[in-house]
């Protein structure tokens, strides 16, 4: 069965296997595949089977993934390939292979141009539960409110002392 291979920066390792046509990885529990590391977003990134060709695909990670210490968008993974989540050493081993390979072949689509240069779209976001809830728009009159009653005591504790003192 084909999986990744890790090792994390504090010399733990281990390996994922891919079992489905598609799973989640990243930090979070909530993801099929798991690695506890705090360079790994908690949803990284996600692994497709399209049938012949299995690619890994980040998510818009906060540390990136990595071919070659190049910040990439996704992989084409072939057996051998060498890659990083974040500051976390994986390789990917294909159906009852081991990781001595010779240069693999790799598709890889990269930013055109420096750290971030293409946001992630979040409305492009599934399989993850929930979106975050909105903002309270209230929050601001809340706050204002508050300040208001703050400054409320004050001018009564300031007038109670000049009433002691007369």
């Amino acid at each position: 069965m084909p999986r990744i291979q890790f090792t994390t920066p504090d010399g733990a390792s281990g390996a994922l296997e891919l079992d489905a046509e598609r799973m989640t990885l990243g930090r979070s529990d909530d993801n099929q595949l798991v690695i506890s590391d705090d360079s790994v977003s908690s949803h990284h990134g996600e692994v497709t089977f399209d049938g012949a060709s299995w690619t890994l695909t980040d998510l818009g990670s906060t540390n990136g993934t990595k071919l070659g210490g190049s910040r990439v968008e996704a992989i084409s993974l072939a057996p051998g390939t060498a890659f990083q989540l974040g500051n976390v050493n994986c390789t990917f081993v294909g159906d009852g292979e081991e990781t001595s390979y010779s240069a693999p072949t790799i598709t890889v689509s990269t930013p055109s141009s420096g750290y971030g240069s293409h946001p992630y779209n979040s409305k492009l976001r599934s399989g993850f539960g929930p979106k975050a809830k909105e903002k309270n728009p209230g929050g601001g009159l809340l706050t204002l409110l508050g300040v208001v009653a703050l400054l409320a005591c004050g001018v009564a504790v300031y007038f109670a002392t000049q009433m002691g003192a007369a």
